[in-house]
């Protein structure tokens, strides 16, 4: 069992080398995230995701990119953000930030975290709460959206 499953993963490259072969899932997994790491953008759309793949030469079905963010979500590597508009957003984890959703550009842009840990210490105090985590999430214009026109306006 072990040895035919050895050899699935074994190969010969287009050069004539042996290599050992990712399970495709664990593939459009590290593609994923190596997408994210570019910094293109903060968050992305399972939509954005699978687009962007299929430009880098990474051509996955949806499915595919949709379990491959659920399980990096899963296995803490990501961060699986859900947004009012019903389509989560997917940011590698890192450092604390809170988040402005841009309501013409639909972006989620990350900023400094608003809530400073001694403010956590007195609401505790006042509610008696054990405050594990938080996130919050601020409506407004993106700075390309807000130079872009008026404050108050609303895409069209």
């Amino acid at each position: 069992m072990v040895g035919q499953t050895l050899r699935k993963r074994l190969a010969f490259s287009h050069g004539g080398r042996l290599e050992f072969r990712m399970a495709r899932k664990a593939r459009v997994s590290a593609a994923m995230v190596d997408l994210m790491g570019k910094g293109e953008r903060h968050a992305w759309t399972l939509e954005e995701l699978h687009v962007a793949l299929g430009r880098r030469g990474r051509v996955t079905d949806f499915s595919s990119v949709f379990r491959a963010a659920e399980k990096l979500a899963a296995d803490g590597l990501v961060r699986k953000v859900p947004l009012e508009d019903g389509r989560a957003r997917f940011e590698l984890v890192g450092a604390h930030h809170d988040h402005l959703y841009c309501t013409r550009c639909h972006e989620l842009v990350p900023v400094p975290c608003v809530i400073k840990d001694e403010r956590f210490a007195a609401l505790e105090k006042a509610t008696g709460a054990a405050i594990l985590d938080h996130h919050v999430m601020l409506r407004g214009l993106c700075r390309d959206c807000r130079e872009a026109g008026k404050p108050g306006e609303e895409p069209a």
